[in-house]
């Protein structure tokens, strides 16, 4: 099994900031709580492996896990936030606008488009697809601790049983779950969104 986890709450997710270059802010104390209920409910879990995004948020999120696992971490550029270009360290409804409309592009199938300087749809779903195709292959887990967007959209088109209609469906809560299963002829969405550890 491969297990999917977005990062705890951030200063960015706080102020809705663009970050996947040069913006790269801390977890809150809300984040930092998020990522410990994560990590015990990882604990039961048989994780062999780690990787998580370069990103601080990811990587604060991912010494938590470790820490509670007992074990290390790689990390792994393939699992950066979905490079949003120009619209980096801008908050505003306009730069949400254009990000979305080009996330809905993405979905439809249109891979070429991309925000001003950012990258294609076919430069994410690829950069993401290399790296789970890239997990070794055998007994235990693997945990990749990153981020919602580069998430959704790698399965979205690496899962062809992953279905979404609507931007709304591809939400991931902070430290919200994925589990994805490995088969011979390629991947599949087991959960997507699992929170129960949240509210415990």
């Amino acid at each position: 099994m491969i297990i999917l986890l977005r990062h705890g709450e951030s200063l960015v997710n706080v102020t809705q900031t663009f970050s996947c270059r040069y913006v790269d802010e801390p977890l809150t104390e809300n984040g930092l709580h998020q990522a410990e209920r994560a990590a015990a409910w990882l604990a039961d879990r048989n994780i062999r492996r780690m990787y998580a995004s370069p990103l601080l948020r990811a990587k604060q999120t991912a010494d938590i896990v470790a820490k509670r696992l007992g074990c290390g971490y790689t990390v792994a550029e393939e699992l950066r936030e979905i490079d949003c270009g120009a619209l980096e360290g801008r908050s505003d409804p306009d730069a949400w606008e254009r990000f979305r409309q080009v996330l809905l592009r993405w979905v439809a199938g249109d891979l070429d488009v991309h925000c001003d300087g950012g990258e294609t749809g076919h430069r994410a779903v690829d950069r993401f697809a290399g790296f789970m195709r890239a997990i070794p292959d055998g007994a235990g887990d693997t945990l990749a601790v990153g981020h919602g967007g580069i998430f959704a959209i790698g399965l979205l088109k690496l899962c062809p049983d992953f279905k979404v209609t609507s931007g709304a469906d591809m939400y991931l809560p902070n430290t919200g779950i994925v589990l994805v299963d490995r088969a011979p002829d390629g991947f599949s969405v087991v959960q997507w969104g699992l929170s129960e550890h949240l509210t415990t």
